[in-house]
């Protein structure tokens, strides 16, 4: 169980997270909605300890082993995308481009370097490196951005096979997102003033 109890977080003064508090069962599908600036990116990164708290705490995460998809595709370009994901996620590059194909990737596409593949092909290099990464948790922060609709298909359909009853924090501005991945729990974000 992952308890967040009155996380505070503010830059250059301005608060993004004031008291806000959560606790969400292990192996459970968490949504956070809600404008942009309202803390849902900065709840993740406090949950991967990239940022440190201004006040509360987070309990739970003591040996939790966390994945996830960020805005940015963060891919190594001179890389394959299969090679991008094994080097990250410890699986072999076979099994990296299995997957890729099961995401859409034509068998031409993998011998192409990161820096040659599209916005919608990273990000699906992005999300097949995180649920191809051994863990507890997944943290998905507006992962299907940018992919057309029969991709995205595609691609929730990898992710909730994927899933392997780890707990899983989706960040989105789609609620189709919360919906496809059966979210037990939506949280909507406020804007601090």
């Amino acid at each position: 169980m992952i308890r967040i109890e009155h996380l505070c977080k503010a830059y250059d003064g301005k608060p993004v997270l004031r008291d806000f508090s959560l606790t969400m069962e292990s192996g459970g599908h968490l949504c956070l909605m809600g404008p942009s600036g309202c803390g849902k990116t900065t709840l993740l990164r406090l949950l991967m300890a990239l940022e440190r708290p201004d006040g509360g705490g987070i309990a739970g995460l003591d040996g939790l082993r966390m994945s996830a998809v960020f805005q940015e595709d963060r891919l190594l370009p001179y890389l394959t995308a299969a090679k991008n994901i094994s080097v990250a996620a410890g699986c072999t590059e076979t099994a990296a481009e299995k997957a890729l194909l099961q995401v859409g990737f034509d068998p031409e596409d993998l011998k192409k370097n990161a820096v040659q593949l599209s916005g919608g092909m990273a990000r699906r290099v992005s999300i097949v490196r995180a649920m191809l990464t051994s863990g507890d948790a997944v943290l998905l922060d507006e992962p299907f951005k940018g992919l057309d609709d029969l991709t995205r298909e595609k691609v929730m359909q990898f992710v909730k096979e994927n899933l392997k009853n780890r707990t899983t924090i989706l960040v989105t501005h789609d609620p189709r997102d919360a919906k496809d991945l059966a979210a037990a729990k939506i949280i909507e974000m406020e804007t601090e003033k």
